[in-house]
């Protein structure tokens, strides 16, 4: 029977045993993921309303950090109430194509550019419904892509019009704006 002599070496690793010190690690090692970066940040979209529905364009904070014309990859609009999200629309460009954004330009709910792929066709979107559109667009800094919540509210001649829903402190993410 051979028995081996432990290594001289100083830098042994060993095996990690307990589940607290496994999870203290992983948690110790998460910011240098690219994806948990304290770096990394969500860009705004500005929502407005063209003929009741919702057109995704980027407010002038943003043009001025990206600093040229930004470029649009794709967009995605999700219901953002029942679980599963379920996408209500969305289309990408197979790199390199995209189409640029200039002020005062949005990408109108449904409408499809030319050349992009459509991943889902346009949903009808539901009065008083909260959605969640996400738009990725040149990248700059730690900018990763840009979000914003929106819904659509029935105006009393039967028309809609789409309306921005920001974050409240008190109510979170309601699309009570948007109730008759």
């Amino acid at each position: 029977m051979t028995l081996s002599r432990p290594m001289n070496n100083p830098l042994r690793i060993r095996p990690i045993k307990s589940p607290v010190v496994a999870v203290v690690t992983l948690t110790c090692l998460m910011p240098l993921c690219d994806y948990a970066s304290a770096w990394s940040r969500i860009g705004a979209v500005e929502i407005t309303d063209h003929a009741g529905k919702p057109c995704f364009g980027l407010p002038r904070k943003e043009r001025k950090r990206i600093g040229k014309t930004p470029e649009v990859f794709g967009v995605e609009v999700h219901d953002a109430i029942t679980p599963p999200l379920r996408r209500q629309w969305s289309f990408y460009f197979a790199h390199p194509a995209s189409i640029p954004l200039p002020p005062g330009a949005c990408v109108v709910y449904g409408e499809v550019p030319a050349n992009a792929i459509s991943r889902q066709t346009a949903m009808p979107l539901q009065p008083g419904r909260l959605y969640d559109v996400s738009l990725s667009a040149t990248r700059t800094g730690a900018t990763q892509h840009h979000s914003a919540r929106f819904c659509l509210k029935a105006n009393p001649d039967g028309s809609l019009r789409a309306i921005q829903v920001h974050y409240d402190e008190a109510l979170g993410w309601s699309p009570s704006v948007c109730l008759p």
